[in-house]
Formats: C-alpha cells, sequence, structure tokens
C-alpha cells in the first residue's frame, strides 16, 4: 500500500492533473495570449515540428498531442510566424484514450487507498503527501515540457510493477478473485484459519459467490466458489452494467461508454481491475507507447499468459449453476483456467448460467 500502490496513485495524479492544468490554461485560448504567461507551453504545442504543419518523429509536439491530447493548427501558426505575427491560434486539449486509462486507475487506487487509510495500513498523510507531490509534479512538467517523458516513464514503470505479472501481493489477490475452498485448501492452507479468512475478507473484500446446491455438506463447501465484487454479473453485452464485449473488457478494454461511476469498491476488486487496465494500456496504447519508450513496448498481458500456458483444462462458453455432482465435475475442469485468469467464471443476468468467458 506505501509503495506500491501509493506510488503508482501519484502518478496517475501527476499525470491527469497536468491534462486538467493544460485543458484549463489553454484549451479554446490563443497560444499568444497563454505563452505571455507561460512562455515553455509554446514547446508543448509546436516542439519540435516544422513547416508547413509537420510533426517530426519523437518530437515533443507529437509526445504531448498523442497523449495527452494537445495541438494546434500548424499550417497557422507558421504562416503567422512567418509575417512576424503574433501565433494567434487556438489551442486544444482533448481527452486522450490514455488519459482515460490513467482516470480510471487512479480512481480505482483512491478506493483502495481510502479502504487502507480506515484499516490503518496507510495514514491520511501519507495520501495528502501523494496529492501534494503530484500538484508539485504537474507545475514543474508545465515550465520544462521536455520533463513529461520521464514522468511518463515512471508512470508506466510503476504501472507494470502492480500487475500480477510482478508483484506478489496483487498476483496473491487475483488468484482469490474466483477461488473454492478446494483451492485454498490446496495453495492458501493458512486461510483456513477463522482468524486469517476473517481478515482476509474484511481487508479485501472476499465474499460467498457461489454455494453448490448439493447434499453432501463437505463437497459442497470444498466447491464453493469465493469473490470480490469483481465482474460478479454478465449479461449479453454488459459486464457490471456497462456496456463492452466481455472478452474486450476483460483484457483491460475501456467501457464504450464512458463510466464516472466504477462498479468495484472493495479492495479486491479494485486491484482486480488495476491489473486488468494496465494490461489494456500497455496493449491497446502500443503506438502512443512507443513515443516515450526506449525499445519495445512490454506487454504485460502477452507476458503472462506465457507464464500460465502449462496450466490444463476443459473449454466451456457457461455452465449451469452447480445443483447436482454432474454439474460440480464440469465445473472442476474449468476451475484451473479460472484460477489463474485464462477465463473468468460470471454470474449471467438472464438465466440459470454461468458464463465462462476466455480471455485468451
Amino acid at each position: 500500500m506505501k509503495t506500491d500502490v501509493l506510488q503508482l496513485y501519484e502518478s496517475t495524479l501527476t499525470m491527469h492533473r497536468l491534462w486538467w492544468d493544460l485543458r484549463e490554461i489553454a484549451h479554446g485560448k490563443l497560444l499568444s495570449d497563454i505563452i505571455k504567461d507561460i512562455p515553455t507551453l509554446e514547446y508543448v504545442f509546436v516542439g519540435g515540428t516544422s513547416p508547413p504543419d509537420e510533426y517530426k518523429k519523437d518530437s515533443l509536439a507529437l509526445i504531448y498531442k498523442r497523449l495527452l491530447g494537445t495541438s494546434v493548427k500548424l499550417r497557422e501558426y507558421y504562416f503567422l510566424k512567418s509575417h512576424g505575427k503574433e501565433p494567434k491560434t487556438l489551442c486544444n486539449v482533448e481527452v486522450t484514450k490514455i488519459i482515460l486509462y490513467i482516470d480510471h486507475i487512479r480512481e480505482l487506487l483512491e478506493r483502495v487507498l481510502t479502504h487502507a487509510r480506515n484499516l490503518g495500513l496507510v495514514e491520511e498523510r501519507d495520501i495528502q503527501d501523494a496529492i501534494k507531490n503530484s500538484r508539485d509534479n504537474a507545475k514543474k512538467i508545465l515550465t520544462k515540457p521536455e520533463s513529461v517523458v520521464e514522468e511518463f516513464v515512471k508512470l508506466l514503470s510503476r504501472a507494470l510493477n502492480l500487475t500480477v505479472n510482478y508483484n506478489e501481493y496483487t498476483r496473491f489477490i487475483w488468484y482469490l478473485r474466483k477461488i473454492p475452498k478446494k483451492y485454498m485448501k490446496e495453495y492458501y492452507p493458512e486461510l483456513l484459519k477463522p482468524e486469517v479468512f476473517r481478515f482476509i475478507q474484511e481487508f479485501l473484500g472476499l465474499r460467498e459467490y457461489i454455494v453448490p446446491r448439493v447434499d453432501d455438506p463437505e463437497i459442497a463447501d470444498l466447491y464453493t466458489i469465493y469473490s470480490f465484487d469483481y465482474a460478479v454479473e454478465a449479461g449479453e453485452v454488459t459486464i457490471d452494467g456497462m456496456y463492452i464485449f466481455p472478452q474486450y473488457y476483460l483484457t483491460g478494454g475501456l467501457p464504450q461508454v464512458a463510466s464516472t461511476n466504477l462498479p468495484y469498491k472493495t479492495i479486491g476488486g479494485c486491484l482486480c481491475r488495476v491489473n486488468e487496465l494496465v494490461w489494456g494500456l500497455f496493449k491497446h496504447n502500443k503506438s502512443e507507447l512507443e513515443l516515450i519508450v526506449k525499445g519495445d513496448v512490454p506487454n504485460p498481458f502477452e507476458e503472462w499468459q506465457k507464464v500460465v500456458r502449462n496450466v490444463e483444462f476443459r473449454f466451456y462458453s457457461s455452465l449451469k449453476y452447480p445443483e447436482s455432482y454432474e454439474d460440480l465435475s464440469m465445473l472442476d475442469e474449468v476451475l484451473p483456467a479460472i484460477f489463474v485468469g485464462k477465463a473468468e467464471l460470471v454470474k449471467s443476468k438472464h438465466d440459470h448460467k454461468l458464463l465462462v468467458i476466455w480471455r485468451w
């Protein structure tokens, strides 16, 4: 909480605040006016460009345009400059897909830290320090625009370090995302101690999700599945009530309709979704990230597939809610894939089924 989560929260706040500051300062205003107060902003909009309207490869203006949505009409700018006139051309600061990713991650981490503060795992001053640092960082970038690359790379590094690929705590939470009591006994026997299980329930939000309706109480207990408030209900085109193609959503895709009311409220649910969003940040924004990443852009989603490629499972697209031993047998065959995240088990809204949505 105090390192990985808090650091990424600070980085997402920095970038979102930078975008917001640029929007407030520049959007819909003349470049000639805004550079009177902050001369360095000229580099944000035209740094590394050339007449009549060329963005050079790796130019600062192109980085800002692709990542933070800033732009001016370059032809207009260079025409006025060629006549010795002030660059009276309107500035635009639009929302980019990367900013949407950053904002989703920021909101979920904020919820995690609020819970952690209430549980005494972080202090309010830790959160306030991160907020203050983000303000200071954004101001520094405005006066030194080229430093945006360093700050963005820092955000990406911190995001990678929080994924299931590299973080043992995230990996533990990811495995608990849809876990039967049978797997707790096999992989995490300490969890079965009542005081430990109560703590995990309180801390991460783990709750009963699927309780088999069979006669044998021991088997019913073994196959009782626990989950956070994570992708808990699905219809034909929604997960958690958001209009989305499920497989795209579960590999880090953003909802087709921008949502300011993200459904996850527990620490476990929020961090599982953050993991997917970091996967999506790298997977769905490769061309943008190539502007600032030296070498190949990482793909943590593909890397995770390689880590768990030897898991054996049966393929099903849907299962009956377990009310017989035959149902449980079929569920048992797909549980290994669900455990590692190759598939997701989601209740159907419309009938008495469990949907098995495959990530790959």
